[in-house]
Formats: structure tokens, C-alpha cells, sequence
């Protein structure tokens, strides 16, 4: 009887890989799960030489690797989630607040924020009917900037030095 040499795990990806066994399903998908990790190290249980057996702390290793793995994406689309709901919370927070805000030439302009709208997937700020991307907001206030005229109306601000901000 003839015994297989040991094979590394990426020795045994590759052959499966490249033998669809029958009736199974190949997809495009570039993930793997616990699923798969268990089937991978069978695979590589039933294919090592029994003579010089893999370590048990190999073993251990490979499933603290993957587990780690794990809980690492899941972190990551938890934070994800989180870090859209802080946004969403921020932009309706801005409802009533006094803003300056940057136009396309990045000339400073100010109003109070009337409605948060959803705009292009994005919750996008308006003054009147103006749109204020988040980004270009560089001040908010509870009280309005500047008395004179009306503040909602997205005037722009007078330079420095000329009786303005």
C-alpha cells in the first residue's frame, strides 16, 4: 500500500480546487467559512502521513488563526453599521443649526440647515433649497452667524476685515 506524502493546506486548496468533485456547485465566491476550514483541515488529517503525524499545536494554531479571522470581519461590519448610524445622527442633529459651509469654489457661505434629505444613497443637508455636502461644512452654530439679511438663504460671507466674520 502506498502512502501519500504530507501535503500543506495550500497543496490540498489547490487540488480541490481544481477537482470539482459531482453535483457540487462552483461559485465565484472568494470566501471562506467555518464550514469550509473544518472540511480543509479533515482533508488534511486524512491526507498526512501517519508516520510523521502534524502537531496537535499545529492544529490549534490554524483554528485560532481562522477564528480570530472571524470575529475580525465581524468587527469590521459592525463598526461599518455603527459608523453609518453616528452619520445618520449627526446629519439630523444639524436640523436648526447654523452653518458655514465651503461652495464648489470654496467660497464661505452661511444659513440654518431646514431639512436633511436623502440624496444619491446619502443623507444630504439643505439650507432653503440649497444642498450642503457634509464635507463642506467647516462650522455649525446654534445661533445665527450674522444678523443681517436672511440667514437661511445661503448668503455668502463677506471677506474678512470688511465688517463680516
Amino acid at each position: 500500500m502506498d502512502i501519500p506524502p504530507s501535503q500543506g493546506i495550500d497543496e490540498i486548496v489547490a487540488n480541490q480546487a481544481s477537482q470539482p468533485q459531482q453535483g457540487t456547485v462552483v461559485t465565484e465566491k472568494n470566501e471562506l467559512g467555518m464550514d469550509d476550514f473544518f472540511k480543509l483541515l479533515t482533508t488534511q488529517l486524512v491526507s498526512q502521513d501517519p508516520l510523521e503525524p502534524m502537531q496537535d499545536t499545529e492544529f490549534i494554531s490554524q483554528m485560532a488563526n481562522f477564528s480570530s479571522l472571524s470575529q475580525m470581519e465581524a468587527i469590521a461590519e459592525n463598526t461599518s453599521g455603527l459608523r453609518e448610524d453616528q452619520r445618520t445622527a449627526t446629519m439630523m442633529n444639524l436640523i436648526g443649526k447654523h452653518v458655514i459651509a465651503l461652495d464648489d469654489d470654496s467660497a464661505p457661505f452661511h444659513g440654518r440647515i431646514d431639512r436633511v434629505e436623502w440624496q444619491d444613497g446619502q443623507l444630504m443637508p439643505y439650507i432653503g433649497n440649497i444642498p450642503v455636502p457634509y464635507e463642506n461644512i467647516v462650522e455649525v452654530s446654534e445661533n445665527p452667524f450674522e444678523e443681517s439679511g436672511n440667514p437661511s438663504t445661503g448668503e455668502e460671507i463677506p471677506p474678512t476685515g470688511s465688517g463680516g466674520i
